[in-house]
């Protein structure tokens, strides 16, 4: 039977219009970079229905109580803030609008007004074969915006775009080994069971088939300049994307991405039980929590350790409120006081956190040195085990001092030859490749800084990079210059954590590939053969050499631990703990000798810093002395997002670079990002150096 002829339609259209119609007097509107709410420019809530939205689903998915908090002013949200940001970085909405194109002839659903997107989707769904982008449906108190939505007759297919890769190969990559199906996938899936619930009960006529739309990082990308082609904008409450470019063939990289139908997924996955529910009464469970503000009673556990909705020391003096402490305080009876106390959070990687606050043996007063696994290995310092007793017996006694295992640093010393060099690299690995011939996610290594440190004590920062240029494919200029900075020695080389190892690796994966052509091919692979270590998926590996570069980190792991540094070996959170503990280091950083009018030699983008300077007796974190890269992401902010693990290559550098691959933007503007950029990089490294004296200057 043809749509046009199902009698019931117009009465769903009508019935999707009397959902809205009467919930509210003010337009609802709806951010197009998915589905979340902007509800702190509606007035009047009381008069607005309370969707439970595709984002708010995985959010309350993720813990039911946070649907409490999120969009509510007044509680701290971190992950509101770098919103603009992860866009920039992760390359979702890039994804989204390219997915577009697959599709020649689709309508839009671009309004933001929640009646008007809805009526235009019910409208277009009259049409026999028509493909819907953004189509908006809502079901009661349940609302989504589907990506893509093809159809054919009675037919759809719900297609759901996302960033994350798959290898094109793979018939099914959403299952492991086992036939299960892999964690990584879950939250996507259900994600696409919710949409299809919401469309089932809206429109149950309709044969509904759903789909993933994955980035495929086995294809090579078939443009040059494609990411430019879309332009991110963000007006402070809203971001977009929009292509710009012109494809009148259909031909722009049409491979790149690839659909996988997931239904079966999906009904394995809403099999389970969810709490006692099956799958679409859980749904409306937390919708209806969502709905009537009902705040869920927290169930609390090592997943509270990253909460979005805890404050920072500046957002509670601005009286935001604090989601974490208020679930903490309404489950144990906490007070303020015992906030402050040390907690099983604060031991790094420490594997039976959940099960101590199961037992609800959280502050560390209450665990003693039985309560931890313990072994020993051969290397020098402290297995990671044995340094969780350091932590615990540190913690416990409140001591503000550190432990500085002079004698496993000693040791390892030895081995290091003079000067020291330092190394940071700013890399950008965008799902959408910029170049020809590249696939999604491979790495651009774009930016890096380089420090000495003398035998005699002497700083210099005497390299760096920055290829910002339009369309310039920057990995083996980028090698080169690191070659005739690192060059003039034999000195060791230090890093922090794995990544210079693995961008290293993917630079001579590249050069293997496309760049034998390169005039000086066999020293630049040589030289980054040098300096690094094969990962293990190497296709070509080598004989690791005697200037395989030092892990800083993996030193700090061993050898070094602060209460300041709150559990994590992070180099956010390891510079101020050294700052901190060593009288070395404030009595040298004290004064304004940093910088090119003290030293031409000591920095190439500071004049005269001072680095040590304190907030009520507490040494100021040296990131926060620097201003934000971007005029409209606040410092904090771009802080955070600079040191983000979390995020592949450093997720605020990586966002600067592609918004400088934008031709559109001012030329002043791009200098001062590039000058932000410098001196970002220049203080990690830095940093680096600050740590490695602080332990040469520590008292025997």
């Amino acid at each position: 039977m043809k749509l046009g002829k199902h009698s019931n339609l117009p009465s769903q259209a009508q019935s999707n219009r009397r959902i809205v119609q009467g919930s509210y007097r003010k337009a609802l509107v709806i951010q197009r970079d998915n589905e979340a709410l902007d509800d702190s420019i509606i007035e009047n809530m009381e008069l607005m229905t309370r969707y439970l939205t595709k984002s708010r689903f995985i959010l309350g998915h993720g813990c039911p109580t946070k649907l409490f908090y999120t969009k509510k002013p007044e509680y701290a949200n971190s992950r509101e803030a770098d919103e603009f940001l992860q866009s920039l970085a992760e390359g979702g909405m890039i994804v989204g609008e390219l997915a577009k194109l697959y599709f020649p002839g689709g309508h839009d659903v671009s309004t933001l007004n929640y009646d008007t997107a809805l009526e235009e989707t019910s409208q277009l769904l009259l049409q026999n074969d028509v493909v819907i982008f953004e189509a908006a449906v809502a079901y009661e108190n349940l609302f989504c915006r589907i990506d893509v939505l093809v159809k054919k007759g009675n037919e759809l297919q719900l297609i759901e775009v996302k960033a994350k890769s798959i290898d094109g190969n793979d018939s099914d990559p959403f299952r492991g080994t086992r036939g299960g199906v892999l964690s990584d996938w879950k939250k996507y899936l259900l994600d696409v069971a919710f949409q299809r619930l919401i469309f089932q009960q809206a429109f149950p006529t309709f044969t509904v088939s759903s789909w993933l739309m994955c980035v495929d990082k086995t294809e090579e990308c078939t443009v040059d300049g494609l990411h430019r082609l879309f332009k991110i904008e963000s007006d402070g409450s809203r971001t977009s994307c929009v292509f710009v470019g012109d494809d009148p063939a259909g031909s722009i990289c049409r491979e790149i991405l690839k659909r996988r139908r997931v239904d079966g997924h999906i009904d394995e996955l809403c099999s389970d039980d969810f709490g006692g529910r099956d799958f679409e009464q859980y749904v409306r469970w937390l919708a209806d929590n969502y709905s009537r503000d009902t705040k869920v009673t927290p169930e609390i556990g090592v997943h509270c350790r990253d909460c979005e909705f805890r404050c920072t020391q500046q957002q509670s003096d601005n009286d935001r409120q604090d989601g974490f402490r208020e679930c903490w305080s309404e489950v144990l009876g906490w007070s303020d006081a015992d906030f402050d106390r040390p907690t099983v959070f604060d031991l790094n990687n420490f594997r039976r956190a959940q099960e101590f606050i199961d037992q609800r043996r959280i502050a560390l007063e209450d665990l003693t040195e039985d309560d931890l696994d313990f072994e020993t290995d051969a290397k020098p310092g402290l297995h990671p085990k044995e340094m969780q007793r350091v932590r615990l017996n540190s913690l416990k006694s409140s001591s503000s001092n550190a432990f500085v295992d002079t004698e496993g640093l000693a040791e390892v010393s030895r081995t290091w030859r003079f000067p020291l060099h330092f190394i940071d690299f700013e890399t950008a690995a965008p799902a959408v490749p910029l170049h020809r011939g590249l696939r999604p996610y491979q790495s651009l290594a774009f930016q890096f800084s380089h420090h000495t440190l003398g035998e005699d004590g002497s700083v210099s920062h005497t390299g760096q990079y920055l290829n910002s240029e339009l369309g310039a494919f920057p990995n083996f200029d980028f090698l080169r210059n690191l070659k005739s900075s690192l060059d003039g020695d034999n000195g060791t080389i230090f890093r922090y954590a794995a990544h210079e190892n693995t961008i290293l690796n993917h630079i001579v994966e590249q050069l293997d590939e496309f760049g034998r052509h390169e005039s000086d091919y066999e020293e630049l692979r040589n030289f980054a053969c040098s300096v690094s270590r094969p990962t293990r998926s190497h296709p070509n590996p080598w004989t690791v050499g005697d200037r395989d570069m030092v892990d800083l980190r993996e030193l700090v792991a061993r050898h070094y631990y602060h209460p300041r540094m709150r559990g994590s070996q992070s180099i956010k959170y390891v510079l101020p703990a050294v700052l901190t503990d060593s009288a070395f280091l404030q009595e040298k950083y004290s004064y304004p000798i940093y910088g090119y009018e003290v030293d031409s030699r000591s920095s190439q983008n500071f004049s005269r810093q001072t680095w040590i300077q304190f907030r009520e007796d507490t040494v100021i974190d040296p990131y926060e002395l620097l201003p934000a890269v971007f005029d409209d992401i606040d410092r904090e902010t771009w802080n955070e997002f600079w040191t983000d693990e979390d995020i592949r290559g450093g997720g605020a550098a990586m966002a600067a670079y592609l918004r400088l691959q934008q031709e559109t933007l001012p030329q002043g503007y791009r200098k001062k990002v590039e000058q932000g950029l410098l001196k970002y990089c220049e203080l990690d490294t830095l940093a680096m150096v600050m740590i490695v004296e602080s332990w040469r200057n520590h008292p025997r």
